[in-house]
């Protein structure tokens, strides 16, 4: 079932080519888009299989694990509450909850947590349950109940960075408790909380973290993880501890009204679920993730990151479960929103898809968001090389952002100077602590890579 409006055929093309092109190159079952302005559906479409077995067809209904998506959920039922005068987002989480007393520092505060500004390191809580359910792993550690969630995190206390000026942390750890607050505060759990309260205010009736209403649902994904490059199907992790972090499940039809939502500051088409302040709060960057190659920063909000992108702002969130991916962001001055679902884990994740989609629409090139510049820079220089008369023989592969050169018995890690796709400069460190620049050279005939001594032609373009 496709939705194609308001959109010119020249971009719908595009995208349809595009996402195609993807679903190739990582081997990806199936993948839900939607494409939104403030207020319609611009363009959305199914590509591929929710399950394979069956050939069944990927559709805008499909639920499909949203992944760390679910964490503006949580923010947003966090913001209610504070508008509520229930609780203050500096509060200490302590006054609500107490597995973080007698932790190091100052008390850890409410927005310390949305914000991933805690200085609490990932303590693998997600990755322990994920991998258990998904792959049936034991990665033995006491994490079957609430309560002994909460001992593995006091155990993990004393790994809290009090040290760092400017801590950030991905703490999925965090977001369970912060889920564990909503509780406190609302005396309701935490899926009722937020069914009720953000859920079905939205017309999201079919998202859920139920298991039961998942298996009955006709049209759910079933999910895929790949073991040595081959797609196995895998169960979903549907457990209380992972809810608030990332449990929710929905349909990139469904997620369209959220993602509009927070594009319109909390007003919806039959009323307001939070002010304009506590979703502009949210957007409002507290912390850096990461810095890229060219200095643009991808800052952190309440459940939301934030980065510069196609000169605009760029609010968005990704989620993976192993078995399922999700994306959802929009460009604020364009007004122009996307989201994303797919039923497995890969390289190309909708994080990277969803904000191509947007270059894309923008009449821009996939290109502009970096992983597919620097992809695009990998594939025309991977190859056999050799010097003159094929007396040395080496092979450049791609290795995830990096290259690795395999010459003389050495290898190299190559790492890109820059994401521009005509910069083929690289630079790698030498056995003798060195810093040396590794240079491609596209000509008509073919590649040249120079490296110290050496200038070697590719022989297998």
């Amino acid at each position: 079932m496709s939705t194609r409006e308001s959109l010119s055929a020249d971009s719908r093309d595009r995208i349809e080519s595009f996402v195609d092109e993807c679903m190739v190159d990582d081997d990806l079952p199936g993948m839900s888009v939607a494409l939104v302005s403030e207020d319609e559906v611009l363009y959305a479409n199914g590509f591929g299989a929710r399950d394979l077995s069956e050939n069944e067809p990927m559709t805008l209904d499909t639920l499909y694990g949203i992944g760390s998506c679910t964490k503006s959920f949580t923010t947003l039922g966090i913001m209610r509450l504070a508008e509520e005068g229930s609780l203050d987002v500096d509060d200490p989480v302590s006054d609500y909850v107490s597995v973080y007393e007698g932790a190091p520092g100052d008390q850890i505060t409410i927005h310390d947590l949305m914000c991933h500004g805690s200085g609490m390191p990932s303590d693998a809580t997600a990755v322990a349950l994920i991998t258990r359910y998904v792959t049936g792993d034991p990665m033995a550690t006491p994490l079957s109940d609430r309560d002994d969630f909460d001992r593995h995190v006091r155990s993990s206390l004393d790994t809290r960075a009090v040290e760092r000026e400017e801590p950030f942390f991905y703490y999925n750890s965090g977001y369970t408790v912060l889920g564990e607050v909503i509780e406190a505060v609302s005396g309701k759990p935490y899926r009722e909380y937020v069914r009720e309260e953000i859920l079905t205010p939205l017309g999201m009736h079919r998202s859920t973290f139920d298991e039961g209403a998942v298996e009955d649902d006709d049209d759910a994904m079933t999910g895929y993880y790949k073991d040595d490059g081959e797609l196995v199907e895998g169960s979903f992790p549907h457990d209380s501890v992972i809810d608030a972090p990332g449990g929710l499940l929905s349909s990139v039809r469904e997620m369209t009204r959220y993602l509009q939502m927070q594009m319109n500051g909390g007003e919806t088409g039959s009323g307001r679920l939070v002010t304009e302040d506590s979703v502009t709060a949210m957007h409002t960057p507290y912390t850096t993730r990461e810095v890229r190659l060219d200095g643009t920063p991808q800052e952190y909000g309440y459940g939301w990151m934030i980065q510069e992108f196609l000169n605009d702002r760029l609010v968005e969130h990704g989620g993976t479960i192993s078995v399922s991916t999700g994306y959802l962001g929009f460009l604020e001055e364009a007004g122009l929103g996307v989201v994303v679902g797919s039923n497995t884990a890969s390289t190309v994740h909708p994080m990277f898809v969803g904000p191509a989609i947007l270059a894309i629409a923008s009449g821009e090139d996939p290109t502009e968001v970096p992983f597919f510049a620097l992809r695009e820079k990998a594939k025309a220089v991977t190859g056999t090389y050799e010097s003159h008369r094929g007396l040395v023989e080496a092979t450049v592969e791609q290795n995830g952002a990096a290259l690795t050169l395999s010459m003389a018995d050495q290898e190299y890690g190559l790492h890109p100077k820059s994401t521009d796709t005509d910069d083929l400069t690289y630079e790698t460190v030498t056995p003798s602590g060195a810093t040396a620049p590794v240079e491609f050279e596209c000509h008509g005939d073919g590649v040249d890579l120079f490296f110290q001594r050496w200038r070697l032609r590719r022989t297998d373009a």
